[in-house]
């Protein structure tokens, strides 16, 4: 039985580098995607071929002790196994994608998803139907198999967005029994253009050192500041209180990490109203990227100029995408979209108009 599976890459649109502080983000599936072909053969262990990567073939062992490295494909297998799947013990598999690669628009996790999606389709267990059916579940087993699995950095909006699809609102849970809640948001953005710097990033890398400083930071102000939360605290008691940090650059990095939070929150309040006009879109994602790019740190010179020319070109406005230091961009298209198409031509930079996206599905 030859099956395929797929499952679409993400852009961030707010709430960047804060998910892995423990705070809500809003982001979107699009339509750029990664498959996975399967025939079954009586092999006893996969053979996964990718013909898109300098490394064209591997083998694949589920049932071993430990991977060969951080391997996202065995921790999946493993986590299925745990919940009690009985997997083929061989196969053939083929990867391809037209996700932009380390990138920041998650083509590891959409892959990730794909895989999982794949390993339930053609394997079996008692309530298979079940995950089928619940793709929330599915996406903590993404995340378990990818993240916890190899301790990595980073939060859980990647694997959310990639396996359950549409425009979510991925927040904190307080429910013992699910880490995080997800909101399918109705409204989604229009006009969005995504734009691929040609520079590749360490997303582990930069996802590390971004993330050790927030932390840092944000504890300092809780030992610092009477009754401090990062999710609850105003921007106005921060301002009053926060004289008690001694760090200048820990004072700002938390004020602007409350910025980051708030405007989060202002765009749910938005999208749960209605369509949002594109200047309005535009605003907050030129806000959201002023924090990322002076604060946080993770954009570019080059992306940063980019985004200056297209909005000479008409767009209202723009932000990096994904753990930064390189990678993608977006922006919102204006009303004659042709200039912003011509600025990128003109400079070479490859450019998807990317629309929201079906989560991981089987496609044959």
């Amino acid at each position: 039985m030859q099956v395929t599976t797929s499952a679409p890459g993400r852009i961030c649109l707010f709430g960047e580098h804060q998910d892995y502080l423990g705070l809500p983000v809003i982001a979107m599936a699009v339509n750029l995607r990664f498959y996975i072909e399967y025939q079954p053969t009586s092999g006893t262990h996969y053979r996964i071929r990718t013909p898109d990567l300098p490394e064209k073939e591997r083998t694949l062992d589920i049932r071993a002790e430990s991977p060969a490295g951080e391997d996202f494909c065995w921790g999946i297998a493993r986590v299925l196994l745990d919940e009690g799947f009985q997997l083929p013990a061989g196969g053939e598999f083929t990867f391809h994608s037209n996700i932009p690669v380390r990138a920041g628009c998650s083509s590891s996790s959409a892959m990730s998803a794909a895989w999982l999606r794949m390993l339930i389709e053609i394997g079996d267990h008692p309530q298979k139907e079940s995950y089928l059916q619940d793709p929330v579940r599915c996406a903590q087993l993404v995340y378990m198999g990818e993240k916890e699995m190899f301790q990595g950095a980073g939060g859980m909006m990647d694997q959310y967005t990639c396996y359950i699809g549409g425009l979510l609102h991925v927040y904190p849970s307080p429910d013992a029994s699910s880490p995080y809640g997800v909101e399918e948001l109705p409204n989604r953005p229009a006009n969005i253009l995504l734009v691929d710097s040609g520079d590749p990033k360490d997303t582990q890398g930069v996802l590390a050192r971004a993330g050790e400083t927030a932390r840092r930071y944000v504890q300092e102000a809780r030992d610092s500041i009477p009754g401090f939360s990062l999710p609850e605290t105003t921007l106005t008691y921060y301002d009053v209180f926060s004289g008690g940090l001694k760090d200048d650059r820990a004072r700002l990095h938390v004020r602007n990490q409350i910025r980051n939070r708030d405007l989060c929150q202002d765009a749910l309040r938005l999208f749960r109203t209605g369509p949002l006009a594109p200047v309005v879109l535009g605003n907050l994602f030129r806000e959201e990227h002023e924090i990322l790019a002076g604060t946080v740190g993770i954009s570019t010179l080059k992306i940063d100029a980019h985004l200056g020319g297209l909005r000479s070109a008409g767009s209202p406005g723009g932000k990096i995408n994904g753990s930064g230091g390189g990678g993608t961009f977006f922006c919102v298209q204006a009303a004659d979209t042709g200039k912003a198409a011509e600025y990128l031509e003109k400079r070479g930079l490859e450019h998807f108009e990317v629309q929201c996206e079906q989560g991981a599905r089987r496609e044959s």
